[in-house]
């Protein structure tokens, strides 16, 4: 058995140094947030004898978030402007609204269900993927590197500057490959992957998880006031038809043709960053 001395050592060169404070910060955001839940400190209801102007009441929205995945440093960047607005108009003495929300409309989360029910009925459950076998991925990064390089060549002997030899999805993958299946790898357990292929899953799984992230930030939304879009919310679903209904009336919605993405694998059209490839 190791001396004291020599225990206490081992703990000291595995533990973070100065962490007793971050320690000690993230124990009271974790006690304050349970008093905010208990208080219901950021439900925000209509005031009895509100003047109906700006001057006691203050709302505040957010683009929310795609949620085919989890929440990132990039939303968090972008809340901390609604959170802090917000919390400094209830502090002013206003009925200070912050209500949230989920996107889960358009052709992403279709088209990731889609490509993973592909991936598995080709490969298998789980999949074995061809590049895996070193062999395999040896002779495409090769190929991808030939390709790389006669294209640098070609640039070269024209007189045209050469662009990178491999894209970020190249450096990233080795291959050029990015499997749906290995993208939530990276944010599920692989045994409820297969679970994926359906599209309503997405929406049932990572909402849950973006309001407790949510939360743990001390975001200070009316969590009450919260939605996810697509027909399976019968509310918002209701909302556009009348939206869409409406603008049409008004002569403002169109029918006519014009050039536009369109997915051959989904047969209809699609946005910009959705498609794969072209």
């Amino acid at each position: 058995m190791a001396a004291p001395t020599e225990q206490m050592s081992a703990i000291s060169l595995n533990k973070p140094k100065g962490s007793a404070k971050r320690d000690a910060l993230c124990a009271a955001e974790i006690e304050v947030q349970a008093m905010w839940e208990k208080e219901k400190a950021f439900e925000c209801d209509p005031i009895e004898g509100s003047t109906g102007t700006t001057d006691d009441k203050f709302i505040v929205t957010f683009p929310y978030p795609y949620s085919n995945g989890h929440l990132h440093l990039g939303h968090a960047f972008s809340l901390t402007k609604a959170v802090f607005r917000a919390q400094f108009e209830r502090n002013r003495g206003k009925n200070s609204l912050f209500p949230f929300a989920f996107h889960c409309t358009g052709m992403p989360i279709q088209a990731a269900a889609n490509k993973l029910k592909s991936e598995m009925e080709q490969f298998g459950v789980p999949p074995k993927f061809p590049e895996e076998d070193p062999e395999v991925r040896a002779k495409m990064e090769a190929e991808l590197a030939a390709a790389a390089k006669a294209k640098a060549d070609k640039a070269a002997a024209s007189g045209n500057k050469a662009k990178g030899g491999k894209t970020k999805l190249v450096q990233k993958s080795g291959t050029g490959i990015v499997r749906q299946w290995n993208i939530l790898k990276r944010m599920v357990p692989e045994e409820e992957i297969p679970q994926f292929a359906d599209p309503i899953h997405w929406l049932m799984y990572f909402p849950p998880i973006g309001v407790e992230h949510m939360k743990r930030f001390g975001s200070g939304v009316d969590w009450r006031r919260a939605f996810i879009t697509t027909s399976v919310n019968g509310y918002y679903d209701a909302f556009i038809r009348w939206q869409f209904n409406v603008l049409r009336e008004k002569g403002k919605v169109l029918f006519g043709k014009r050039n536009n993405v369109y997915s051959i694998v989904d047969g209809q059209v699609c946005a910009d960053h959705d498609r794969s490839e072209g």
